[in-house]
């Protein structure tokens, strides 16, 4: 087999949505004559852990890890949070009544870690991807973040080795809207740097993949060239071993954290002025972190007793809570060039067949996935969606499925996105 050096932060036992994409890229590349051979991090400080992924890593497929210096370890001492606290992936989103160490550690990591805080793993992993090359001969490099550092370190593997590199961009970089805080406490300075990394690292790679068209197209207005790919996430049929039953009551499921800009606010709304008969059919579930002031909100409709808020569960156990739901809720966050922003979650959402409400631009990649599959609607974010969730219930209660694009959602399995990514590596 030709072999391709995949460099990623995110691997088993990581869990959460970044890890997918590139364990499921391994799984089905092999069956298109490559190997995998996998740079990662020993110990890498994890937002969510799933040690059930492990049994997932095909074994043609050879795993080297390195050590790498954390910084979160300090920031949970600084800030006063336990040391086994799990820090999710809107850190830098701002809090209200935050504290004056919480601002401190905001500053430094806008300012001293760029492009982010994974850079102290950028001298392991070029020592180590430098020997891989040597011992394994990969034909070529391809690098998936964020974190986007990780992206310096493989334009330095490139460049010492002439070996062809794809750089892989699950979101945007300088534009993603996690950055929107940053921004506001960043230095003229840091920000030049990190825009200067960004270009750098557009204008060397090879081959450009992202997730959306309207990524590619942030990247191409920074740097104009011709190599530009789009390759979304999507789902594996081989997950979905669960059946949808009828339950008792109508069940609305979100999986994944919830920022401060993903807002909710008319979904709430809808839901609390439903009569008490309807709600008492509800059963609205949310798995993962919420934001503070999500959870406010939550309060402010009056909610607390119909909306439960559970802990992050296995890729496993998502996919059964999932396929088991009768409404899926997506979010797109609110913030500017959202367009292109099409979380993980959405594949997953399609490959259920069950209904999916977005709140999102109408405008958007994920609007216009869910328009040519079928599978729900996206609302702005100043829309009511009341009309909708009680046409659905409806049609829960009279026993009528969604009728879904089957043929469209078959766009998005693992398989025949890792044979797009095939032709991409074996394109000279």
């Amino acid at each position: 087999m030709k072999k391709v050096l995949i460099i990623t932060y995110y691997w088993p036992p990581a869990g959460g949505p970044g890890v997918q994409r590139v364990l499921k890229f391994a799984k089905y590349l092999p069956e298109f004559g490559w190997q995998p051979i996998i740079l990662t991090v020993k110990n890498g400080d994890f937002p969510a852990i799933d040690e059930s992924l492990i049994s997932e890593i095909p074994q043609e497929c050879k795993v080297y890890k390195t050590k790498s210096i954390e910084p979160y370890n300090l920031y949970r001492k600084f800030t006063g949070l336990r040391s086994d606290e799990k820090i999710p992936t809107y850190v830098l989103n701002k809090k209200e009544n935050e504290g004056f160490k919480d601002k401190i550690a905001k500053w430094v990591r806008a300012n001293l870690f760029i492009p982010d805080a994974r850079i102290g793993w950028l001298p392991f992993l070029v020592k180590e991807g430098l020997k891989i090359v040597e011992k394994e001969k990969p034909a070529v490099i391809f690098s998936s973040s964020p974190p986007h550092s990780l992206q310096i370190g493989a334009y330095k593997i490139a460049r010492k080795t002439g070996l062809k590199w794809i750089a892989d961009f699950r979101d945007p970089w300088g534009d993603a809207f996690w950055q929107k805080d940053a921004k506001l406490i960043r230095s003229n300075r840091a920000q030049e740097k990190d825009n200067r990394l960004e270009r750098k690292t557009l204008k060397a790679a090879d081959f450009i993949i992202s997730v959306s068209d309207s990524i590619s197209e942030l990247f191409r207005f920074k740097v104009n060239r011709n190599n530009y790919f789009t390759i979304p996430n999507g789902f594996d049929d081989t997950d979905f071993k669960y059946h949808w039953h009828k339950s008792e009551k109508f069940k609305i499921t979100y999986t994944g954290n919830v920022g401060k800009d993903q807002n909710l606010d008319n979904l709430f709304s809808a839901i609390s002025a439903l009569d008490e008969k309807t709600k008492n059919i509800l059963e609205i579930n949310f798995f993962g972190n919420l934001h503070q002031s999500v959870l406010k909100n939550i309060h402010k409709y009056h909610l607390v007793d119909l909306i439960k808020i559970n802990s992050y569960i296995t890729h496993d156990e998502n996919i059964e809570v999932i396929t088991k739901s009768d409404m899926l809720m997506l979010c797109i966050p609110n913030v500017p060039n959202n367009e292109g922003i099409v979380t993980g979650k959405l594949f997953e959402y399609l490959a259920t067949g069950n209904f999916i409400l977005g709140i999102g631009p109408k405008t958007g990649d994920a609007a216009k996935i869910l328009k040519k599959t079928n599978a729900g609607v996206m609302f702005d974010f100043n829309e009511d969606p009341r009309e909708i969730l009680l046409e659905q219930i409806e049609n829960w209660e009279n026993n009528r499925r969604p009728v879904v694009n089957q043929e469209e959602i078959q766009k998005y399995s693992r398989k025949y996105l890792t044979e797009k990514l095939v032709r991409i590596l074996e394109n000279d």
